[in-house]
């Protein structure tokens, strides 16, 4: 791996809107790389949007549609690599999918594994992980929910992911009178559920505490990027971050409403130096079941 600089975004994806969402990522994917930035990473449904009803899928498309034509001659005139998230139409149905394009055009697409329970019969859900090699590194995505499982994490590094992107999103909801828009289930609930079902939702959130514990104990960065929330603001305090395999913060927006990014640098020998300590927890982890991925770490 080597020493590169990558930006997180926390951005306002509009679900109804997809050129200002277009735009957004076109305007976010300039600013990163005229501030030397080789890689950027968006949240969850980043261009299509997501707002956890049956409109999750109205945008959704080809791998190599408009949206894929867009943001590869951006990312070829910015010379940078863009991760992304959209709606994917393949095979006849519909899949939660994170792109990562490069100036030399489409790296891979890692489709996400686990639904939450409002995408359940949005989308089909994948079996596969995926490696790719962006050439100054190799990574992993886990979508949201994937992230949540230490298995997922697990996989990823044995496969030699050394950056995980973690693309999340939080569904929209008018506060503090308006409605859920998870599939309708808010018409059966009296008023006093709904205000009860919004504060649970609008509670404070984890803060990167599980993720930094995954990125140290898997001896991997961490790029975490997320949506806008209920009020403005991402549901975690700075929507955007980076941790690094020690599990400690790299860089963090500030918590505040709207689109923002904010870029770290991202160092190999920090990740040599992990992998090299002979307590790294994944050298302790049944080196008679994992075998060759074990030992060579």
């Amino acid at each position: 791996m080597q020493k590169f600089r990558a930006a997180a975004t926390q951005v306002d994806v509009k679900y109804q809107d997809l050129e200002h969402n277009i735009q957004t990522h076109l305007r976010l994917i300039a600013e990163t790389a005229q501030a030397g930035c080789q890689l950027v990473a968006f949240p969850e449904l980043s261009v299509t949007g997501h707002n956890g009803s049956a409109e999750v899928v109205q945008f959704a498309e080809a791998a190599d549609g408009r949206i894929f034509q867009m943001i590869e001659a951006q990312a070829k005139a910015h010379d940078i690599i863009v991760a992304y998230c959209f709606a994917e139409l393949f095979r006849g149905t519909h899949y939660n999918s994170y792109a990562l394009v490069g100036p030399a055009g489409l790296i891979g697409i890692q489709r996400k594994v686990h639904a939450s329970y409002d995408e359940f019969f949005r989308f089909r859900q994948a079996y596969e992980w995926g490696l790719f090699d962006l050439g100054f590194c190799k990574a992993g995505v886990a979508i949201c929910h994937d992230g949540d499982f230490w298995e997922s994490w697990r996989i990823l590094a044995l496969m030699g992911a050394e950056v995980v992107l973690i693309p999340h999103a939080i569904r929209k909801m008018l506060n503090p009178d308006g409605f859920l828009t998870f599939d309708g289930a808010e018409k059966r609930c009296t008023d006093e559920e709904l205000i009860a079902n919004q504060r649970q939702l609008l509670e404070a959130r984890p803060n990167a505490k599980l993720h930094d514990i995954q990125a140290k104990t898997n001896g991997v960065f961490a790029i975490f990027s997320d949506q806008v929330g209920f009020d403005g603001h991402s549901s975690h305090v700075g929507g955007a971050y980076i941790l690094s395999p020690e599990g400690e913060m790299v860089a963090r927006s500030r918590p505040a409403p709207g689109d923002q990014w904010v870029a770290g640098e991202l160092d190999g020998e920090i990740y040599d130096r992990v992998r090299r300590n002979p307590w790294f927890p994944l050298k302790k982890r049944r080196p008679e079941v994992y075998g060759e991925l074990t030992r060579q770490l």
